[in-house]
């Protein structure tokens, strides 16, 4: 029991410090938990892109043209094998007008995971638009605008309407959010308390 008020008081004193990084939108704790966990009782609503095999899972709402997503990639993305995470990229179309034409070709490619990845690792080299580094998709299946509109709904049903949105289960069994790119040393940080 003891070791649990440890690791909850750490949690605490973690989120105290989170809170105040300037790249990161925090509001109350309670409030974000009560987010977190609408979330992840319909997470399985969501179409995502599988990173990694690791037991721990986090969840990431991103938009292709996004660079705050950009830069969440750049940090999580190397950390995968190392901590046992398995990260699971939830696109959404809602910043440029190549948003949902990118987001489309990630899901509708034959392996989503390499699209996903050269979106991130090419990201504002693309003439075709901002952001992202692949072209959009020429035609959207009804399949996949179906997927994304479930995944936009996901967050705009907890009224958040910024990405990228990271949601997990915490070691407390409760669920845990933030929005933004946090520092690196901040995420790394994190990483210990996902379940």
């Amino acid at each position: 029991m003891l070791g649990q008020s440890r690791n909850h008081l750490g949690m605490l004193l973690f989120l105290v410090v989170l809170a105040g990084s300037p790249a990161v939108q925090a509001e109350s704790l309670s409030a974000s938990r009560i987010k977190a966990d609408h979330l992840l009782e319909g997470i399985d609503q969501a179409t995502w892109i599988t990173e990694g095999k690791g037991k721990r899972v986090i969840y990431i709402f991103f938009d292709p043209d996004c660079p705050y997503c950009h830069k969440l990639y750049e940090s999580l993305s190397p950390l995968v094998d190392g901590h046992d995470l398995q990260l699971r990229w939830i696109p959404v179309a809602m910043l440029t007008s190549t948003s949902e034409g990118k987001a489309a070709a990630i899901l509708q490619a034959s392996n989503p995971l390499e699209t996903f990845r050269k979106n991130e690792d090419d990201f504002g080299l693309n003439d075709s638009g901002p952001g992202g580094g692949i072209t959009p998709a020429s035609a959207i299946t009804d399949k996949t605008s179906l997927e994304l509109i479930s995944n936009l709904s996901l967050l705009q049903e907890q009224n958040l309407f910024t990405v990228p949105v990271v949601v997990f289960r915490a070691k407390d069994g409760q669920g845990f959010m933030f929005n933004g790119a946090p520092p690196d040393k901040t995420l790394r940080q994190l990483l210990q308390y996902v379940k």
